[in-house]
C-alpha cells in the first residue's frame, strides 16, 4: 500500500460564492482545527481561565473569606472555565500534566504557598480536598457516576 498524502480540499460552494478554507476557526469559545489537534483550544481556556484567576485575585488574598467558600468559587469558575468543552479532547499525558500544574499553581496561590514551604502536591491536595483536574474531566465525560466533593 502506498503512502497517501493529503489532497488539498475541495471548494465548496454555497449561494454564489466559496467557503474559505482555513486551517483554524474559533466557534462558541473552543479552536476547532483541521488536523484535530485540541493544542491551541487547551491553550486558550487555560488562558482564559488563569484570566479568571487573576480577577479575583483580591477574593484569593481575602482574609474574610472561608477556604471552603474560595475553593468553591475557584471550582465553579476557574475550574469550569478551564475544561469546558473538554469532552472533545484527547487524553495524553502532556494534556493531563498542562492540566494538573495549572490547578496546583492555582491552589499553591489561594493558599498562599510559596516554593518555600517545600508542600508536596499530595498534601496540598489532602489540605484542600480538592480532586484532580482529569477526575472533574472523567466525571463531565461520563465515565464516573456521581461528582467527586470538592
Amino acid at each position: 500500500m502506498g503512502i497517501t498524502q493529503r489532497s488539498s480540499p475541495q471548494p465548496t460552494a454555497v449561494a454564489q460564492g466559496n467557503i474559505e478554507y482555513v486551517e483554524r476557526f474559533t466557534y462558541l469559545g473552543s479552536v476547532i482545527s483541521s488536523d484535530g489537534d485540541v493544542e491551541a483550544d487547551i491553550n486558550t481556556r487555560l488562558a482564559k481561565a488563569a484570566a479568571v484567576f487573576r480577577r479575583l485575585d483580591n477574593v484569593w488574598r481575602s482574609s474574610t473569606l472561608s477556604l471552603k467558600i474560595k475553593l468553591d468559587l475557584y471550582t465553579c469558575l476557574v475550574v469550569s472555565t478551564a475544561i469546558y468543552a473538554s469532552k472533545s479532547w484527547k487524553s495524553t499525558a502532556r494534556i493531563c500534566q498542562q492540566l494538573d500544574v495549572f490547578h496546583q499553581r492555582n491552589l499553591q496561590k489561594i493558599l498562599g504557598i510559596t516554593w518555600k514551604d517545600h508542600m508536596t502536591n499530595m498534601k496540598m491536595l489532602s489540605r484542600t480536598g480538592q480532586d484532580i483536574v482529569a477526575e472533574r474531566r472523567l466525571w463531565r465525560a461520563g465515565h464516573i457516576i456521581r461528582i467527586p466533593p470538592g
